[in-house]
C-alpha cells in the first residue's frame, strides 16, 4: 500500500486539476486510470476513490450540458471532495475508509441539489425514509430475480440503477442508499464486460453464474452497523474494481458486442 499511494496521489491531483477546468471527460479518465493503476499494484482497497471520481465526472458532466448557470454554484462541491481524497490518502497509517465514505457522503449532500430540474425541486419532498424503503425493495427485487442476469437479453441491473437514482436525487438517501447505488452502477459496469464475455466465448452454466451470483448476494446482504459496512464496501467495490479492470485490458468494449443484441 505505501508504493501505491504515491501514484494515486499523482492521479488524484491530476483529476483535481481537470476539474478545475471543468474537463469532465478527463476527470472520468482519471478515475480510470487510477483503477488501472490499482490493477497493476495488486491493491484492491483504493479501488473506491476511482468509482467514486468517475461519479463526479458523471454528475458534473450532466449538471454542464443542463444549466451552465447552475454549473457553477456546485463546483465548489467538486473540488472540495477531490482535495479531501487528496488529503486523506496523504494522512501516515492506514487507509481510511470511514473519511473516503464520509467524505463522499457530504458531497453527495451539496451536489444532490443540483441535479433535478426546476419543477422537481418545487414539487418533490425530501423523505429519505421512503428512498430506504425503495434501497430494500431493490434489493429484495435483485435477489428474488437474479436469474434474469444469466439470460442475453434482460434490463434488471439497468432498472434498478434508474430506480435507486432517481429516488436519491428526488426524495434524499441515507448512507445506505448511497452505497448501495454505487455497488450497483459498478455491478452494471462488471456485467456488461462479463455478458459480452459470455457472448465471444459462447459459455454458459455455472461458469457465468459464479461469476455473477457471489456479488448479488454480497450486495443484498450488507451490514447495518455502519463503520462495518464502510469495510465491506471497499471490499465489494474492490473486488469489482479488479476485476472489471481484468476484462477491460483482456476484452472488447463490450458496447461492440451488446449492441448487436
Amino acid at each position: 500500500m505505501d508504493s501505491t499511494i504515491p501514484i494515486v496521489k499523482q492521479y488524484v491531483t491530476a483529476a483535481l486539476e481537470y476539474f478545475k477546468t471543468k474537463n469532465f471527460e478527463f476527470l472520468g479518465i482519471m478515475g480510470n486510470r487510477i483503477m488501472s493503476n490499482l490493477l497493476i499494484c495488486g491493491e484492491k482497497d483504493l479501488m473506491v476513490i476511482g468509482y467514486m471520481i468517475r461519479e463526479v465526472s458523471d454528475e458534473f458532466d450532466f449538471i454542464s450540458r443542463e444549466d451552465a448557470i447552475r454549473l457553477n454554484g456546485c463546483m465548489d462541491a467538486g473540488k472540495q471532495f477531490i482535495q479531501n481524497i487528496l488529503n486523506i490518502i496523504s494522512l501516515e497509517g492506514e487507509f481510511s475508509q470511514i473519511s473516503i465514505w464520509e467524505n463522499y457522503y457530504n458531497y453527495k449532500m451539496r451536489i444532490v441539489e443540483f441535479i433535478p430540474t426546476d419543477v422537481d425541486l418545487s414539487v418533490y419532498e425530501k423523505d429519505p425514509g421512503f428512498t430506504g424503503k425503495t434501497t430494500s425493495f431493490l434489493m429484495e427485487f435483485l435477489l428474488e430475480n437474479k436469474v434474469l442476469l444469466l439470460e442475453d437479453y434482460n434490463n434488471l441491473l439497468m432498472g434498478i440503477l434508474n430506480e435507486e437514482s432517481r429516488v436519491i436525487n428526488l426524495h434524499g438517501f441515507e448512507k445506505r442508499d448511497l452505497i448501495f447505488y454505487i455497488f450497483i452502477k459498478a455491478f452494471l459496469e462488471y456485467y456488461r464486460y462479463l455478458l459480452a464475455f459470455k457472448i465471444v466465448s459462447n459459455v454458459e452454466g455455472d461458469v457465468i453464474k459464479n461469476r455473477i451470483y457471489p456479488f448479488v448476494d454480497k450486495i443484498t446482504h450488507l451490514p447495518t452497523e455502519l463503520d462495518e459496512l464502510y469495510k465491506v464496501s471497499n471490499v465489494i467495490l474492490g473486488d469489482l474494481g479488479y476485476q472489471t479492470r481484468v476484462f477491460y485490458m483482456e476484452n472488447k468494449d463490450p458496447d461492440l458486442i451488446l449492441k448487436k443484441l
